[in-house]
């Protein structure tokens, strides 16, 4: 299994994703409306119309990873206006504060 500090990429999807997609829907929104591997060293964070779950897709080597938080009260500052599919963030220190404090989007 790969570290966080492995991830060579991180990906925010820009429009709001079904939020009852598992591993196989996300990988194959990945795939065919991102135009992107899946199975790259990189990490996926999706989020849902009303911004209150996020969920992130990993590919360690091995297998898929699935995070998945769903807020009891808020949203996610998610207000993001942009006509590419994703945005790719640097720097990739930035995938330890998404994954270790999610609440950080509180």
């Amino acid at each position: 299994m790969t570290g966080l500090d492995d991830i060579s990429k991180l990906y925010l999807v820009t429009e709001p994703v079904d939020s009852r997609k598992g591993i196989d829907g996300l990988g194959t929104y990945v795939q065919s409306i991102l135009n992107t591997d899946p199975f790259q060293n990189a990490m996926f964070v999706f989020t849902n119309k009303r911004h209150n779950k996020l969920k992130l897709l990993h590919y360690d080597g091995t297998g898929f990873w699935l995070l998945h938080k769903q807020l009891s009260k808020g949203t996610f500052k998610w207000r993001m206006s942009s006509p590419d599919p994703f945005l790719q963030i640097y720097p990739l220190s930035s995938v330890k504060v998404i994954v270790s404090q999610v609440s950080f989007f509180v």
